[in-house]
């Protein structure tokens, strides 16, 4: 074995680019935590209606548990961190118009940009002066 030389050619992956993100806040009081049939942890995150006067049922979407997270610093606050280019399923559940029927799920698709506008619409309402 004379000056054999060890040709350690590594498999070169494609550069992954890093993914852009963007940070959704949220009350804890909008989260509720359950299982899916498949046995996975989840959070379905309510979403209020950025109008007072509208009176349907609020949207919500569903992440996976590691992906919310709590504020350290004992706010009330949750936060999540979702792609900027993606895009997340809305779903509303619509109440019968008879007894006869059921209820029914109304779904959409919105980008992450809006999905944000619209759960950190609370941002923009005026702040109400505190009752003395």
């Amino acid at each position: 074995m004379e000056n054999q030389e060890i040709n350690n050619t590594a498999v070169q992956e494609p550069e992954q680019q890093p993914v852009e993100t963007l940070t959704i806040k949220f009350s804890r009081k909008l989260a509720r935590p359950f299982t899916s049939k498949s046995g996975k942890d989840m959070v379905a995150i309510k979403i209020p209606n950025a109008d007072p006067e509208d009176k349907n049922a609020w949207e919500e979407f569903v992440l996976p548990v590691k992906m919310v997270h709590s504020d350290h610093y004992g706010s009330k606050t949750l936060w999540a961190k979702l792609p900027t280019d993606g895009s997340t399923t809305l779903t509303r559940s619509i109440k019968p118009s008879s007894e006869e029927d059921g209820w029914t799920k109304e779904e959409r698709t919105v980008d992450n940009k809006t999905l944000k506008s619209m759960v950190e619409a609370y941002k923009l309402k005026p702040k109400t002066q505190s009752a003395r």
